[in-house]
């Protein structure tokens, strides 16, 4: 049945055994709130996807592609999908393909798996109309990135005004590189004091303030669920003791994903290597070694797999994709297509 859309108004062995040896302690440390938010996921290291948008030439939605997207993430054994984050192009579409698309999206899931709706926008208030806009959907958590510069409102302000008016759990997703807000340790302590902040997306690139906000987390007792976003570098960042992943990969590479979730809650670290360098390999066959085909690369290689219709992309230029960088990636695509499915 079709969705009904109500439209509204406004690394040596002895050194890795250390490292889990102490992620051990730590982790049966007490804490104040510590699994208030375990119940989304389970005891268990995370993945989820931050999914590409299918499109039809037209721009449309492709929803036999999202369905057929969202079946093999399913099967695959994802956690969760993120809708409509930088992968997912939010950017590009205007609100009533927005919420078509989260309301396919719950549709087509049925529970099966979490669903997290991106609600960027380019104005505090329009991250604020969003939520209303897609609350009345069975999403289970919402995520928020503030608007980039020139934006002069208070970031810490900005979050603790959608933690208040969110009824369900918040995701904050942390990528400077995007929009070129940082915060503070002490502001990070400030929003994940907040009840309703679940986990935070840390896209920073930034070993350092992975650490920190791992011991802050467990100083504190805060409850907020730690996701490392920079694909390069999941092996090393659950082996730190973070609760899971958040990638852009994960509409093609939902299945080594897992595989790296798995190694790493059942501490196989030389397996957890052996996946993340996979996913590297992933990477430079569908993304390019220089990143020129990143939105529309993944795209192409999810059409040859015959789960979507186009590669059509409007966050990025469709002129990188080539006939150089097609043959790339269906080289990729035909040598690799049973361990990537």
């Amino acid at each position: 049945m079709p969705c009904i859309v109500i439209r509204r108004r406004a690394a040596a062995p002895l050194s890795v055994e250390l490292a889990i040896e102490t992620i051990d302690i730590m982790t049966k440390c007490p804490t104040n709130k510590g699994k208030q938010f375990q119940h989304l996921f389970g005891m268990r290291k995370i993945a989820i996807s931050a999914t590409i948008t299918p499109l039809l030439e037209d721009q449309s939605l492709d929803r036999e592609g999202l369905a057929n997207l969202l079946e093999r993430n399913i099967r695959h054994g994802l956690d969760g999908v993120f809708l409509l984050g930088s992968m997912g192009e939010w950017n590009s579409f205007d609100d009533d393909f927005k919420e078509e698309y989260v309301c396919a999206a719950t549709e087509i899931v049925s529970g099966r798996m979490k669903v997290l709706a991106g609600i960027n926008a380019t104005s505090l208030e329009l991250s604020l109309q969003n939520l209303e806009r897609y609350r009345k959907y069975p999403v289970d958590a919402f995520v928020y990135m503030q608007p980039g510069k020139p934006c002069e409102r208070d970031p810490v302000e900005s979050i603790l005004t959608v933690l208040e008016a969110s009824d369900r759990p918040v995701f904050y997703y942390y990528c400077p590189p995007n929009n070129g807000v940082t915060l503070t340790l002490d502001q990070f302590a400030e929003i994940m004091a907040h009840p309703r902040l679940a986990g935070i997306k840390n896209s920073a690139s930034n070993m350092w303030l992975r650490r920190e906000l791992l011991l802050l987390k467990r100083e504190r007792g805060f409850s907020t669920l730690l996701f490392e976003g920079q694909e390069w570098s999941v092996d090393e960042a659950l082996l730190a003791g973070c609760d899971g992943m958040v990638c852009g990969m994960g509409a093609l590479a939902s299945k080594a994903m897992v595989a790296l979730a798995k190694a790493a809650e059942r501490n196989d670290w030389a397996e957890a290597v052996r996946q993340q360098e996979w996913l590297i390999r992933i990477f430079h066959g569908i993304y390019g070694p220089d990143l020129s085909t990143v939105w529309n690369g993944q795209k192409y290689a999810l059409m040859k797999l015959g789960l979507i219709t186009s590669p059509l992309t409007l966050a990025q230029e469709m002129s990188s994709l080539d006939d150089a960088a097609k043959a790339r990636i269906d080289r990729f695509v035909e040598e690799h297509r049973e361990e990537l499915d």
